[in-house]
């Protein structure tokens, strides 16, 4: 086997798995939204102000994971084209 198909079959299962990482961090990612969805439609009028806070501070932490993984995925697909 020459070197130049062990490089392209190296390179196809790299980016299989690159795919199949980014798949899984979009699925956490597509669950974090809909969490987020969630809190936003459930009305906070007669909440304690603790929890009202608890629950910003919980959803400012959900921003920022949704921001890395987001930037994670589009590092993913610079760094693999097909993935």
């Amino acid at each position: 086997m020459s070197n130049k198909v062990k490089d392209e079959e190296k390179r196809k299962n790299m980016t299989a798995a690159a795919k199949q990482l980014s798949d899984m961090i979009q699925k956490r990612l597509n669950n974090r939204i809909e969490t987020m969805n969630a809190l936003s439609f459930t009305p906070m009028d007669n909440l304690p102000d603790e929890v009202k806070k608890c629950r910003e501070d919980q959803a400012a932490i959900l921003r920022a994971i949704m921001t890395e993984q987001k930037d994670i995925i589009e590092i993913i697909k610079m760094l693999f084209p097909g993935a």
